[in-house]
């Protein structure tokens, strides 16, 4: 785990208490929000480390994340970009839309689980459909401890897959 993901969440809900760097993060994030022309915002939930935690709240809200995310993703890339070259890399952003990240997460650890417990019966790999990274990585950390299996991914992005092994 990278030193980011140990550091400890701020819980912060004013965006006018983030730091400079973080601030203009989230001014990009409402530039962006203003210009879909649907009735979503964003809003402030944390800090961890270089990244700033941020809710898309609004009446459109629920549609926003897309198919399996895609459109939140592609939001996520869209407002990095602009974050990098604004602010500079060392600030990031990690989009939610009605809680769907935690969902999700929760549907790859079961998905992972249940594939694991395949191959272990077939002893056989089993390749997932492609994932983005942190998505990846989710179903990797999942399986980590199993000794019965092993992961790894394969391929090129956007098709890059995680493959499940028994051991």
């Amino acid at each position: 785990m990278s030193e980011q993901e140990t550091t400890q969440t701020t819980t912060i809900t004013d965006p006018g208490d983030l730091g400079p760097r973080e601030q203009a993060a989230f001014e990009v994030l409402a530039e962006l929000c203003e210009k879909t022309g649907l009735d979503v915002r964003p809003a402030v939930r944390g800090v961890q480390g270089q990244y700033v935690q941020i809710e898309i709240i609004g009446e459109d809200s629920p549609g926003s994340f897309g198919r399996n995310g895609k459109s939140l993703d592609a939001l996520q890339y869209l407002a990095n970009l602009i974050v990098g070259r604004r602010v500079g890399g060392d600030v990031r952003v990690l989009l939610d839309a009605g809680n769907y990240r935690a969902r999700r997460e929760e549907t790859l650890e079961q998905l992972a689980r249940e594939y694991a417990a395949m191959v272990k019966e077939r002893q056989e790999e089993c390749e997932l459909d492609p994932l983005p990274a942190h998505e990846r990585r989710i179903v990797h950390n999942v399986l980590a401890g199993d000794e019965s299996v092993r992961t790894y991914s394969e391929g090129d992005d956007p098709d890059r897959r995680v493959i499940i092994a028994p051991r």
